[in-house]
């Protein structure tokens, strides 16, 4: 195809067609958990402390579970707290973005190992946020508010309602709203928004369920009334619960743990909830039997995911998942590009976009386009408009780039034959 402008000048788009690569995007995929203790070991290194197999390699996120429960009746002395900086460190070094949760127990007795009080919670965060802050680009999302078995938000003298929303509130403060907090059920969401409206705590706000498919309600995650009996901050029924996410929880990294339900969830369904709850990050050996499950399951439908296994499928639409779909002529000098975002979430960091002109001397010009990435909706196609009347040269060609804003991490198209940027068309010699 051939688009011609004015002073004669054409452009040939390129084919434009999608494949099922794994691209490995930061800020979404597969994690494992790694378990660390505050409390300094010794001299052990956190090399020592923590193993990485060639699996975990392959994966550019990783929960770091660590456990504060040695100072539940005191403040984390410095040696701790350096101590969590070196854990950071190692994580940074890896290139793994953290899922960072902060526990006082990692045997499911958190009303025996958190604090008596509230304030000396409210004090450790304190102490972690001041330590954590240089690591702010290194989290994806803080998950729970540090109490409760395996820090999962239940099993807690800390969880009314006044209590949990004083809690996300203070480490909403410890971390000076620069990073992605998550509580563990919708209800527990909208009861601390209710409550603080104007904090700017809303945009920083998400979910992490630890019980995805383990039953009706997730294991508690949901309730079973109907929202208009169960009251705006209640536990309403699954299919309210999953609608209410796809509307309010587009914006923030949302994800946790699949577990076994009585019946085996086929790909297909899996795969049309985790897009409702916008889901970009999931464990990846929990739990096995599912796991597995969509591993010896197949998808049949025509087009570049025929042949892949479920599993395969579901991973590789974890958060955002961009393809250039179509480039016409816009008026003037210029391109419409679409652009559609076929992930079950969405990019919740700064990324920017450029326009990428390769000319026939090996020159490569980026020019930054006024495109916030982040607005590009999961399940939604977006245009762009891109006027490249400085680009036209005879055998210059023009790709679409974009880069994550904190590290300048490359994020790849779902194109086929995408590498570093993505090819929109070129300008021929004749």
């Amino acid at each position: 195809m051939r688009i011609r402008f004015r002073e004669k000048t054409a452009f040939r788009k390129a084919e434009l067609k999608e494949s099922s690569e794994n691209l490995r995007n930061p800020g979404c995929g597969w994690y494992h958990v790694y378990t660390f203790r505050a409390k300094p070991q010794g001299e052990r290194p956190v090399e020592q402390e923590v193993w990485l197999d060639e699996n975990c390699r392959q994966e550019g996120l990783a929960l770091a579970l660590i456990d504060i429960g040695d100072y539940r009746a005191c403040g984390i002395p410095q040696e701790a707290l350096a101590h969590m900086g070196r854990i950071m460190e190692f994580f940074r070094e890896k290139q793994m973005q953290v899922i960072l949760r902060i526990v006082y127990d990692n045997e499911g007795k958190g009303m025996e190992k958190e604090p008596l009080t509230i304030s000396m919670v409210k004090r450790h965060m304190e102490q972690i946020g001041g330590t954590l802050l240089p690591y702010m680009e290194d989290i994806l999302v803080l998950q729970g508010i540090f109490v409760g078995n395996w820090g999962e938000m239940h099993g807690s003298k800390f969880l009314d309602r006044e209590s949990v929303g004083a809690l996300a509130d203070a480490l909403y403060r410890a971390t000076q709203g620069r990073c992605f907090l998550a509580v563990r059920t919708p209800a527990q969401w909208r009861a601390v928004i209710e409550d603080r409206a104007q904090s700017g705590l809303e945009k920083r706000l998400g979910l992490y369920n630890d019980g995805i498919f383990g039953s009706e309600t997730d294991l508690g995650t949901y309730g079973s009334l109907p929202r208009a009996q169960a009251g705006e901050t209640g536990s309403w029924s699954r299919a309210e619960e999953l609608e209410w996410q796809d509307q309010c929880m587009d914006r923030t990294p949302n994800g946790g743990e699949i577990l076994s339900g009585e019946t085996l969830k086929g790909y297909r369904q899996a795969a049309e909830e985790l897009a409702r709850m916008h889901v970009s990050y999931l464990n990846s050996i929990y739990h096995p039997e599912q796991l597995e499950h969509w591993r010896q399951e197949t998808v049949s439908e025509e087009g570049c995911w025929r042949g892949v296994s479920g599993c395969d499928y579901i991973g590789r639409h974890l958060g955002y998942r961009f393809i250039v779909r179509n480039v016409t002529e816009r008026k003037g000098r210029g391109l419409d590009v679409t652009v559609e975002n076929v992930g079950f979430g969405n990019l919740c960091q700064e990324a920017e976009c450029f326009l990428v002109t390769e000319y026939r001397d090996g020159r490569r010009v980026l020019r930054h386009l006024n495109a916030d990435p982040r607005e590009w909706r999961s399940g939604q196609e977006t245009a762009l408009e891109v006027d490249i009347s400085r680009e036209q040269a005879p055998g210059s060609r023009l790709c679409l780039m974009l880069k994550r804003k904190a590290d300048g991490r490359i994020i790849r198209f779902a194109n086929q034959n995408a590498t570093d940027s993505i090819l929109l068309g070129e300008f021929p010699d004749s």
